[in-house]
């Protein structure tokens, strides 16, 4: 299946760069199935928190994108109360509240300090 050898492909590079940021890959040996550990940049309003992320790929991937979904309750524009991902950029009106509120949500469910 071309799905499964693109994936795997996309995993190695995963692998050989191994991001401080994150780490990803299969659960289990389903390889569509993925899990994500995403932590935070300093000086962003999610500084310190760990944010889990789901991924499932269609079998028609990469003609089809993935399904990504936060696990991790978090306040962001693109991300819905589901931990849903929308490709359509929300532009926040008032930063500075908007921060203030992501900080919050990220001390209280991802771990940030």
């Amino acid at each position: 299946m071309y799905s499964a050898k693109v994936i795997s492909l996309q995993l190695k590079e995963v692998e050989r760069k191994n991001s401080p940021c994150f780490s990803t890959g299969p659960v289990g040996e389903d390889l569509y199935h993925w899990e994500s550990i995403i932590t935070e940049p300093k000086g962003s309003p999610y500084e310190n928190g760990v944010f889990k992320v789901d991924i499932h790929f269609p079998l028609d991937y990469p003609f089809a994108p993935p399904r990504v979904m936060f696990k991790t309750k978090m306040y962001h524009p693109n991300v819905n109360t589901y931990g849903n991902i929308f490709l359509k950029i929300i532009y926040v009106e008032d930063r500075a509240a908007f921060e203030t509120i992501a900080l919050a949500w990220t001390v209280e469910h991802a771990g940030g300090a």
